[in-house]
């Protein structure tokens, strides 16, 4: 697989996300890599979407973004606090980047294992 085909699938894609998606479709045939990036960019989010949810902490709502990519102990202390009377909001817009980097790596090993054991052949005996 090369960029063109993942840039094409995926047109939002980051320069992270997409070295991180190419190391893990070197070893997989043709058909796993489709799979894989049919699988990664429905579970993938955008750096942008993150954003604008963690933005609504600032109007009342804190923590939506937070419980999206699966903090949820963390989001629903958001919510409860105010997003930590807003410091937390503020910590989270300045991390924004590394926060969705970390969740769209997990979701790509993830997509991957999921890749894998469903290309599995099962043994004969």
């Amino acid at each position: 697989m090369n960029q063109e085909q993942v840039l094409r699938v995926i047109p939002d894609i980051e320069y992270d996300e997409l070295v991180t998606v190419l190391n893990i479709t070197r070893e997989m045939s043709e058909a796993q890599q489709q799979q894989f990036l049919m699988l990664y960019q429905r579970r993938r989010k955008n750096r942008q979407e993150l954003l604008l949810l963690s933005l609504l902490g600032f109007v009342g709502v804190a923590g939506i973004h937070r419980l999206i990519i699966g903090d949820i102990a963390l989001g629903i202390i958001y919510l409860l606090t105010g997003g930590l009377c807003l410091i937390g909001t503020i910590v989270d817009i300045i991390n924004i980047n590394s926060l969705t980097t970390r969740y769209n790596a997990k979701q790509a090993y993830e997509s991957a294992a999921l890749v894998a054991a469903a290309f599995k052949q099962p043994h004969q005996f």
